[in-house]
């Protein structure tokens, strides 16, 4: 069957994201006999036109509709993604023929399924992960057979327009997938800094899927699962290889939620690596952790260069609030270690989740200002900090209980529209403060919810950008 993907979030904040889980999905159809035409409608000056183009031309039996944010999880300061996202849908069911199912899946689309569903009044929709439930939907189209019918996966409304959702089909052996034919994407075009058009491109792979965490605010566990299936080290060092080697992307970031989860896993991947003499440079997604210090040079000697480290506050006690096993002497003395080995990092630091005073805020702000850190500007530009003012608040997750309970939404409040737990001990406006203080004294600490000390032309791009894309 003919299956036309298009990937529809719109956003560019700060970097251009390759779709890897669309291109993961693509990959397991062309494998299993489906021909195949994606579209990352990120890259589209005109997306009514490429879609249009896209449609004649190819003629599909089945269109994808994949939605990865539906906001920049900012405050106050927000850019509403899902309001571009919602037009492209829109359009796609305008012009397609009435008999072509569309499929609307992804990260973003899995959090508020419902809410999407109900709000386009669409029919159909794949939460978690997309291989499988994908392929079966096919199959069932294929037969003359109703896709709702798949066991696992699908969720869907009913002709009263009420909804209902089957549990979540989980890959278990991610080996099993085959990887990603990146010529589906135009790679070249994945620039780490969007500003920068002459600059390098990047890539991105996955290497496990699920979180053991319970985080108050993350909806990973959600998206993913709780239970961790891990691809094997050999698998990922095969995947990088035809990254480096037939496509020439020497940037790769690692996309799991948490690279660092499983000692003996990042061992031996970072060693696989090595193995392969691979000429590659790689950032992941890390939390301080004492039992991973000794493998920081393993990892520096593989390609690491740059981790997003979420440190999320430097408070004890906030860090209990948010149900995190660590502690601050773990976040100083990860950083002092990733700066020995010249590892730059983007530290990422909350304020204002349940609990929070103003005196935790200063407590964590006055350490977090004698982190050391190396400035390598390959990723993340000038700044090494990132604040964010706030929790949003997602479905699925403890903090909606608990947002719930301290009368921050109502129960069976629509959250798709973002809202965010701000904690009833401090006034909004004198959290603010706070955080502009410290900003100011520290001109590397980026707080894109309030606008300041953004990288050159952040901000401009992000706001130009949506606007754009609005219509």
């Amino acid at each position: 069957m003919r299956v036309l993907i298009f990937s529809g979030s719109r956003e560019i904040v700060h970097v251009m994201v390759p779709p890897i889980g669309e291109a993961y999905l693509a990959a397991h159809l062309l494998h299993i006999g489906h021909e195949v035409k994606f579209i990352d409608l990120t890259l589209s000056n005109d997306y009514k036109k490429e879609v249009s183009k896209a449609i004649n031309d190819f003629n599909p039996h089945i269109i994808g509709i994949s939605i990865r944010n539906v906001d920049s999880t900012t405050y106050p300061g927000n850019l509403f993604f899902y309001l571009p996202v919602r037009n492209i849908i829109n359009f796609v069911k305008e012009i397609a023929e009435p008999q072509i199912p569309i499929v609307l899946g992804g990260a973003g689309f899995s959090i508020f399924s419902e809410e999407i569903l109900k709000d386009l009044n669409h029919r159909l929709g794949v939460v978690g992960d997309g291989e499988y439930v994908f392929a079966e939907i096919l199959k069932k189209i294929k037969n003359n057979e109703d896709p709702r019918t798949v066991s696992k996966g699908v969720c869907y409304l009913d002709s009263n327009g009420d909804y209902h959702q089957k549990p979540p089909w989980r890959v278990e052996n991610l080996d099993d997938l085959p990887i990603p034919i990146r010529e589906l994407m135009d790679n070249d075009l994945y620039l780490i800094d969007p500003l920068n058009s002459s600059g390098p491109v990047w890539g991105n792979i996955q290497t496990k899927r699920g979180c053991p965490m319970n985080c108050i605010y993350c909806s990973y566990r959600y998206i993913e699962g709780s239970n961790v299936r891990y691809r094997s080290p050999e698998n990922i060092a095969d995947e990088l290889d035809l990254i480096v080697n037939n496509y020439g992307i020497k940037n790769v970031f690692i996309v799991d939620s948490i690279f660092n989860l499983d000692y003996d896993h990042v061992k031996e991947t970072c060693q696989e690596i090595i193995d392969h003499k691979l000429n590659v440079k790689w950032g992941a997604n890390y939390v301080p952790s004492m039992k991973f210090l000794d493998l920081l040079p393993l990892m520096k000697e593989s390609g690491a260069v740059h981790f997003a480290t979420g440190i999320e506050s430097l408070s004890e006690e906030m860090l209990k609030n948010m149900n995190k096993s660590r502690t601050p002497d773990e976040a100083l003395l990860t950083s002092r270690r990733c700066a020995d080995l010249e590892i730059e990092q983007l530290i990422h630091i909350i304020v204002g989740g349940p609990g929070e005073t103003l005196k935790t805020v200063r407590a964590s702000f006055d350490r977090l200002e004698s982190i050391e850190s190396f400035k390598g500007n390959l990723w993340q530009g000038d700044g090494d900090v990132i604040i964010f003012v706030g929790m949003r608040i997602y479905p699925h997750t403890p903090l909606q209980l608990i947002a719930e309970q301290d009368g921050v939404i109502q129960k069976g409040d629509n959250l798709l529209r973002p809202k965010f737990y701000v904690s009833p001990k401090i006034k909004e406006i004198d959290l603010f403060q706070v955080v502009r203080e410290y900003g100011e004294g520290n001109p590397r600490w980026m707080v894109p919810g309030l606008g300041f000390n953004n990288p050159e032309g952040f901000a401009e791009l992000s706001q130009i950008q949506f606007a754009k894309y609005q219509s």
